[in-house]
């Protein structure tokens, strides 16, 4: 297929640009349906003089209906993005891009989504698809997949299945604080509802003191999570701006100062990170640490938006090798 797309690309150099718009336009409709031509051009920032052309050639090839509630793709453009899907991703520089980054920070995989979760929520919805396929496909019977809390790890938990066998489903830290929809004990549930499993909770605040660290250890309960989310084959978390995290942690007016200090950019498992990977300041969380990620057999990073490029790039600068990166469009283009 490579080979067709140069030949063609030699003979009638606009016609695959002419492909990826009109595919474009389809897949855009197909997301948002139904929805009018003006919605559409704020969308696809594409004028709307340029999108009548366009709409009105997918009307006459019975690819789309144009209802008076707005367009909506036909059985016919169904398949039509079905079978081109493969065709577009590989015209696409994506995988390039893909193949770049995977090779700059050594990590196991990376999958990028079109779009920016920043502005459009169904990448978000795309995101959490993917990443539950991904997730899926590494699942076995015993399995326990330690997830941290947030706002991508609930499309992730909305995503995934049935399965034929049992996995269970642990926080991979505390989370209370935070909004109950995203907290991990939260998502961790509604993972194991959708795809027929098991889940531990953990019902202990996101940071502590000393003090309360060591209390809360003698508890049975926490002490069980806790050797259940050592113990797990595989971990799913996201990757969050440095200072938009510490805002929701309510941190001391001191703890922000120190990371705006230090031109912290990124944060995972209440590590905060500059550009170049180095910590400059950790949280006392009780469960996962960032050190236990290397005795994992796999790790799904996931997050996306230009907004967390910084954030993305500094966390792939200290990921362990066996690291798989969901990501969308717009954040590597920022990124690279």
């Amino acid at each position: 297929m490579e080979d067709l797309i140069k030949m063609q690309q030699l003979l009638v150099p606009d016609l695959i640009d002419k492909m990826y718009r009109r595919y474009s336009i389809l897949t855009t409709i197909e997301k948002h349906q139904p929805v009018g031509r003006r919605s559409l051009s704020e969308i696809m920032d594409v004028t709307e003089r340029v999108l009548r052309s366009e709409t009105n050639l997918l009307k006459a090839q019975e690819l789309i209906y144009v209802k008076p509630t707005g367009m909506e793709v036909t059985e016919q453009g169904m398949h039509v993005i079905d079978e081109l899907n493969d065709y577009i991703h590989i015209h696409s520089d994506l995988d390039q891009i893909a193949e770049h980054i995977k090779n700059k920070y050594q990590i196991q995989n990376v999958h990028i989504v079109p779009g920016d979760s920043d502005l459009d929520e169904t990448v978000k919805t795309e995101l959490g698809k993917v990443t539950s396929q991904l997730l899926e496909s590494t699942l076995y019977e015993g399995a326990i997949v330690s997830v941290t809390g947030g706002s991508t790890m609930s499309y992730v938990s909305t995503a995934m299945r049935e399965l034929p066998f049992k996995v269970m489903y642990t926080p991979a830290r505390g989370g209370l604080g935070e909004n109950v929809l995203n907290q991990a004990n939260t998502i961790c549930s509604k993972m194991a509802i959708n795809s027929g499993g098991t889940y531990t909770t953990l019902y202990v605040p996101d940071q502590v003191s000393e003090t309360t660290f060591l209390n809360l250890m003698d508890e049975p309960t926490v002490k069980n999570t806790v050797n259940k989310i050592k113990d797990s084959n595989i971990t799913l978390h996201g990757i969050g701006d440095a200072l938009k995290m510490a805002k929701r942690r309510h941190s001391a007016q001191d703890v922000i100062e120190k990371l705006q200090h230090h031109n912290a950019v990124g944060e995972a498992f209440g590590y905060y990170f500059n550009q170049y990977g180095e910590i400059v300041h950790k949280v006392k969380t009780i469960g996962l640490q960032l050190e236990d990620l290397k005795n994992k057999d796999n790790i799904f990073a996931v997050a996306g938006g230009k907004s967390k490029s910084n954030a993305i790039k500094a966390y792939l600068s200290i990921a362990p090798m066996n690291t798989v990166l969901i990501t969308d469009e717009s954040a590597v283009r920022s990124m690279i």
